[in-house]
């Protein structure tokens, strides 16, 4: 009877354990408590800028749920004008803590508005707080050479981490390689984009490179779809593309 009595207590504590773990797993997925405590912007509010000025906003955070790292970013999500963010380089950890972010407009123009996301580790949008400012950007005076500057750089290697073709499930992040070869002194900055019209997520600008070497960059694919190619891009200080193609690439993604 007494052996009896301990089996049952062990199957009830594995069955509720079991409900814990699967519970916490899917709060993990869904919901957070992330707060933004503090924010500071630099330059300061009201300030003129010349196009391709960065906008630093640092932010003090808490959060307890979900207990794993989140991505995030400061993006500007009116497309009246061109823009580009910084990519999550780095992650907030749960507890406490600072983090900075920075984004841009790449013409003249206003910005009103900025926004806070972050994604959990599925790159599922779990949090979105707008921030209100007031900057105006004015196009820079750039000259032939500056807007020129890089060309014939090139991209000579690339290596998938999950080869293709593939079928994935929504959500996987794949990284890709990129052996770069770069003749300018100022560097290039890099994007790896899916060319695809279904929800995905791809890394934003994580700072320049120059000379030659490799650099991990990473996309992921949130809706079902094909995914036949992803496009290389390297630009410039002055944002001008330099160098472009399109790489053949064979994934099918599933829910």
């Amino acid at each position: 009877m007494e052996n009896l009595l301990i089996t049952i207590a062990g199957l009830i504590t594995i069955g509720l354990v079991a409900y814990f773990m699967r519970r916490s797993k899917h709060q993990d997925s869904t919901r957070t408590d992330l707060k933004i405590t503090r924010i500071a912007t630099h330059p300061p509010l009201g300030s003129v800028l010349e196009a391709n000025t960065p906008i630093t906003v640092t932010m003090d955070y808490r959060y307890s749920a979900p207990r794993e790292p989140l991505y995030i970013w400061v993006k500007i999500l009116d497309t009246t004008y061109d823009s580009i963010y910084e990519g999550s380089r780095d992650c907030l950890h749960p507890g406490t803590g600072q983090i900075s972010r920075s984004v841009q407009l790449t013409q003249a123009g206003t910005v009103r508005e900025l926004f806070i996301v972050a994604k959990n580790k599925d790159f599922v949008e779990v949090f979105s707080q707008a921030l209100m400012v007031d900057f105006t950007y004015e196009q820079a005076d750039l000259d032939e050479a500056q807007l020129n500057d890089g060309k014939g750089s090139e991209i000579t290697g690339i290596q998938l981490s999950i080869p293709s073709p593939a079928v994935l499930q929504t959500g996987t992040r794949i990284d890709v390689d990129l052996e770069y070869a770069i003749n300018t002194e100022e560097g290039l900055d890099m994007w790896v984009i899916p060319e695809t019209q279904a929800n995905m997520t791809y890394e934003g600008t994580t700072g320049k490179q120059a000379g030659t070497g490799v650099v991990r960059k990473h996309f992921t694919i949130v809706d079902p779809c094909r995914l036949d190619s992803i496009r290389l891009v390297m630009k410039n200080a002055a944002n001008q593309t330099v160098y472009e193609r399109s790489v053949p690439v064979d994934y099918t993604f599933t829910a």
